[in-house]
């Protein structure tokens, strides 16, 4: 599928078409256009928020804290997040994804793809949406997809309170350690919603609040002080709640990480 008849103008609404050569996504009816860096369309270029500004800073060294990839990580990471099992969270929700899969995803917060990469070299036929507010996080994805021959991802700068998809155009949504981030949980909900096609599934994971005294610390004193965390907190019940219309599948967390599988039901009147 065309990426045009996926997207739209997140402030017009309008169809949008590819200027040529292709610096520049025109916006038609309209004198609205928006930028595209090292093959990126960024949907807002004026955008200077907190959370954007403090993954744009550890982008180059986001990749070995996230994956645990040392030793010295992998402590950390169990002092922090108090795991009880040996699971590997991400691979966790990453098997509650299809093996194959040929129609539209949309990876939202996509950060540096680093644990979606082979997933996404299976789906040569999916169309896949890559959404994220930080461009440094989305230039070492874009770098990292270029290296490993991947090219039916397109990244996006944009706001995930506000999307730049047309209603009911994905499939699937995918959003690995977001909820945490997202400066207004309520109007992200409703634009997941609104983007998933009717039975579209969405699949989620993140910190939850309540279930450890430490790691609800470390989210107070230093993910939020440092920009990576934005409230209002929730614990797992709370934070699968917000899906009112989904239908919970499945759903599971160990310690302080949750993650959940929820079909759309809703009927758009």
């Amino acid at each position: 599928m065309e990426l045009t008849e996926i997207l739209r103008c997140p402030k017009t609404g309008n169809k949008l078409q590819f200027e040529q050569p292709s610096s520049t996504l025109l916006v038609e009816h309209s004198d609205v256009t928006y930028p595209i860096t090292d093959g990126i369309v960024d949907f807002c270029p004026q955008s200077h928020d907190r959370i954007s500004a403090s993954y744009n800073k550890v982008a180059s060294r986001y990749d070995p804290y996230i994956t645990a990839s040392s030793i010295s990580a992998k402590i950390i990471s169990r002092i922090i997040w108090g795991r009880q099992s040996d699971r590997d969270t991400m691979q966790e929700v990453l098997s509650l994804l299809p093996s194959r899969f040929d129609g539209v995803l949309l990876d939202v917060p996509v950060g540096t793809a680093v644990f979606t990469i082979p997933l996404y070299r299976r789906y040569s036929k999916a169309t896949i949406i890559g959404v994220d507010s930080s461009m440094n996080m989305l230039r070492k994805a874009k770098m990292r997809l270029q290296e490993q021959g991947v090219n039916n991802v397109h990244l996006l700068k944009a706001d995930a309170a506000n999307l730049p998809i047309r209603d009911a155009a994905v499939d699937i949504v995918l959003s690995m350690n977001g909820w945490h981030a997202f400066a207004d949980k309520r109007h992200t909900t409703a634009e997941m919603k609104r983007v998933l096609r009717k039975d579209g599934r969405l699949i989620a994971c993140g910190y939850v609040k309540g279930d450890r005294w430490l790691s609800d610390w470390f989210i107070r004193h230093f993910g939020v002080r440092n920009g990576f965390f934005t409230p209002p907190f929730f614990t797992f019940d709370e934070l699968v709640s917000q899906f009112q219309d989904f239908t919970i599948e499945r759903k599971d967390s160990d310690k302080s990480i949750g993650w959940f599988e929820a079909v759309n039901e809703a009927t758009r009147t």
